[in-house]
């Protein structure tokens, strides 16, 4: 393995500390009573709204790679919970509400997409 490989690594490892630190502190914040269902759906939409930020700011400020690597794969990979998005859903199956687990499922997609579009072509214009 290469030094660049390792220092890569290094970049991402610190960078999903954090993201993974922030989930933990979103998901014990006491808002929503202790369904993680909603603290799920409020970290991946607001981590899609932040990549999309991120992205946009990064790419306008012709950023060095490593930002990239510890903001949106590090910090944000740490951060957003789509394996734990799919068990969500899964397990809302298996308790016999697949409506919640329908409207679990898209209201996460399209607060995704739409949160990721919103931070990128809001961020893209306001630089412009």
């Amino acid at each position: 393995m290469s030094l660049q490989v390792l220092a890569d690594l290094a970049v991402v490892a610190a960078g999903g500390a954090i993201g993974c630190m922030s989930r933990y502190g979103v998901e014990h914040i006491g808002i929503f009573d202790n369904d993680k269902y909603y603290y799920t759906v409020a970290i991946n939409i607001s981590g899609c709204i932040l990549i999309g930020v991120l992205w946009a700011l990064l790419h306008h400020w012709n950023a060095d790679r490593m930002w990239y690597l510890f903001l949106l794969t590090g910090t944000l990979g740490g951060y957003t919970t789509y394996s734990a998005f799919t068990l969500d859903a899964m397990e809302l199956v298996q308790q016999g509400r697949a409506l919640r687990a329908l409207f679990y499922i898209a209201v996460t997609f399209i607060g995704g997409l739409g949160g990721c579009a919103l931070g990128l072509f809001g961020t893209e214009r306001l630089l412009k």
